[in-house]
């Protein structure tokens, strides 16, 4: 399964596409977000370009779903068994307790969001924890269901590339729990084109996604707490920027919602 020490016979060794595809996720993609990519939405933002975030969402979904289908495609080509990218039915009873940490997760998301909403006025703490993500964020209605579709593809794409394609391309060598906080490692720093608050945050919710797949033995649950988590945050940004912006004392529900 995923997470023995049989992963790398049972895969298969690494061939050149392997090595190209793991430097373009973990080096040259987050050096595009940081050095290319934000700096020019940051400045696309501030000059008033409109549509300039949906474009952002949609290139950002065509590139993300554009690297996944190769790995897919590499993996299949080589005939390498789907769960050893997590991608596969495991044991019913280790996926369902993934899934049940991951309701227990989503139900703490849950409460959170409703101990926001009964405190209005902490919207403006929101504000700032997302003050280094501003350019990215939804600002109006149309931009946040492109964001939510951007959610729900990093919820999906990311997993499959790092829970899954990262992860095997380092235990090769290393095993896999230190193929696991390696990865993290680097899922962490693929967030640093934001701040490193930000990445640091990142690295955290990949160890909650790595200790679900480690516990059910598949990516379904770290899929689906991912898209959650993303769209979670995204929606609450959304309300407390719009909130700053229009002024609107409704109790989270903005103006432009």
């Amino acid at each position: 399964m995923p997470f023995t020490k049989e992963l790398a016979l049972a895969v298969g060794p690494h061939v050149a596409l392997d090595h190209l595809l793991f430097v373009f996720i973990v080096l040259v993609s987050p050096l595009i977000d940081c050095y290319w990519f934000y700096p020019r939405l940051r400045r696309a933002v501030e000059a008033g370009v409109p549509g300039a975030r949906s474009r952002a969402y949609f290139k950002g979904i065509l590139g993300q779903w554009g690297v996944t289908v190769v790995v897919l495609g590499l993996w299949a080509w080589r005939g390498r068994p789907w769960w050893g990218l997590g991608l596969y039915a495991p044991s019913p009873l280790r996926l369902g307790l993934g899934f049940a940490l991951t309701a227990i997760v989503l139900g703490l998301l849950v409460a959170q969001r409703r101990a926001l909403f009964a405190r209005p006025e902490r919207f403006e703490l929101v504000r700032r924890q997302v003050e280094s993500a501003v350019p990215l964020l939804p600002h109006t209605a149309t931009e946040r269901q492109g964001f939510r579709l951007l959610a729900i593809t990093a919820g999906i794409c990311e997993e499959t590339l790092f829970r899954g394609y990262v992860f095997w391309y380092v235990s090769v060598w290393t095993g896999p729990l230190f193929g696991a906080a390696i990865g993290t490692i680097l899922f962490g720093a693929a967030h640093l084109y934001l701040d490193r608050r930000s990445a640091v945050k990142a690295g955290i919710a990949g160890a909650i996604m790595t200790l679900l797949v480690f516990v059910s033995d598949a990516l379904w649950p770290a899929m689906l707490l991912h898209a959650a988590i993303d769209l979670n945050s995204g929606d609450l940004a959304f309300r407390a920027l719009t909130r700053k912006r229009e002024g609107d004392a409704t109790p989270g529900v903005p103006a432009a919602a």
